[in-house]
């Protein structure tokens, strides 16, 4: 996912894995994989009801497309750019 973002020309820079905080003893939220970097936060989750569940409380702060989901929140993607990373996450489905 971050390869597909910098190869579409957009900021995905310090990229850390994290999935680590997607079980109980980190976030708690029920992710399999959690990639932050400095532009954008990516979860990816079991299957897609999770990931709409998720989503849904983020609203307005996320996008989801399958069973991934892009955050602003954490990474404060500026309005502006938010459509070209969800048009790269659904083209790549």
């Amino acid at each position: 996912m971050v390869d597909a973002f910098v190869a579409a020309g957009l900021k995905a820079t310090h990229p850390k894995d994290r999935s680590i905080d997607c079980g109980p003893d980190g976030l708690g939220l029920g992710c399999s994989e959690l990639i932050a970097t400095d532009a954008v936060t990516v979860y990816v989750f079991p299957d897609e009801t999770s990931a709409a569940d998720i989503a849904q409380t983020w609203s307005g702060q996320s996008y989801q497309h399958g069973a991934v989901v892009l955050n602003y929140l954490e990474a404060r993607t500026p309005a502006a750019d938010r459509p070209r990373y969800e048009k790269v996450l659904a083209n790549l489905r």
